[in-house]
């Protein structure tokens, strides 16, 4: 296996789990490529969606890449830098797709909670030419082919001032839930509307997988709901799961990832086999 650790910024940086280019197997073979955003509130990011993940995708033959976007407060407007960073990678990895053996029709992207919204941001917005222009870049070049999202937050509100939100806890100086997620800290509705993802779907949107459980109560099973009717009104093809059992942030949901015994659900540990099933109809062809 390949693995580096990349440097974006002062702040952030990707881990590559690139597979190894064997002279037996699949030789000079392109193959796929997963880049996962674990979750975290954008306060911090987790373990728990990060190797774990990219190791279960290196296991049925996708190269992997973990993003570790700038958390913690360092920067105002959290998922709009986020999103950059997200962007950054994405750059990086088709520039180096022939020595990496990757198949650049197939970059997928992967997020859990935040990291969902941050997945979906970047499969909604990879069009826009303003990131094009600020990464000195073409269009095609930060394509999204598919996208994965569990548990993903996908709307917003604007929050009450004094609010640092559920995760500020792990920040020395937390900034106002307003200024993580909109840069201010009175956001205006436009500003909601910009971190909504309902927002940007539009026929450049490319086909998505979903998955949630009815009893998460950190993450309304509502954002999954509204998102596929989204998507639906655009003919975009997904494929979505709601499971009724199970809390927020299972990860693989099984003793892979579980930090306790409600972490391990082997109902819901079915999502990456669906997950796999479904991704074969585009990259097995």
């Amino acid at each position: 296996m390949n693995h580096q650790r990349i440097k974006l910024n002062e702040t952030a940086y990707f881990d590559t789990y690139l597979l190894h280019a064997s002279q037996e197997y699949n030789v000079g073979k392109r193959k796929p490529l997963v880049i996962i955003a674990p979750g975290g509130a954008y306060a911090f990011t987790s373990d728990r969606e990060a190797e774990p993940i990219a190791l279960k995708f290196n296991s049925v033959g996708f190269h992997s890449i973990v993003l570790w976007y700038t958390t913690k407060d360092k920067v105002k407007h959290v998922p709009q830098n986020a999103l950059i960073e997200f962007a950054m990678t994405i750059k990086y990895a088709r520039e180096h797709a022939d020595e990496w053996l990757i198949d650049k029709d197939n970059i997928i992207v992967c997020g859990f909670s935040a990291g969902g919204h941050l997945a979906l941001s970047m499969s909604t917005k990879w069009n826009q030419p303003w990131l094009h222009e600020l990464l000195k870049t073409d269009k095609e070049t930060l394509k999204v082919n598919l996208a994965i999202a569990a548990y993903p937050a996908c709307v917003a509100s604007i929050y009450d001032e004094s609010d640092i939100g559920v995760m500020a806890s792990l920040i020395e100086s937390p900034n106002t839930a307003n200024e993580r997620f909109f840069g201010t800290k009175n956001p205006t509705q436009k500003d909601v509307d910009e971190f909504n993802i309902l927002t940007w779907i539009n026929e450049d949107t490319p086909p998505m997988f979903i998955w949630h459980t009815f009893e998460d109560i950190l993450v309304d099973v509502n954002h999954s709901l509204l998102l596929g009717s989204k998507l639906r009104e655009n003919n975009i093809p997904f494929e979505m799961h709601i499971f009724q059992r199970g809390e927020h942030g299972l990860a693989l949901a099984d003793r892979t990832t579980a930090r306790k015994p409600s972490h391990h659900n082997k109902h819901v540990s079915r999502w990456f086999d669906l997950c796999e099933s479904w991704l074969s109809s585009y990259v097995d062809k």
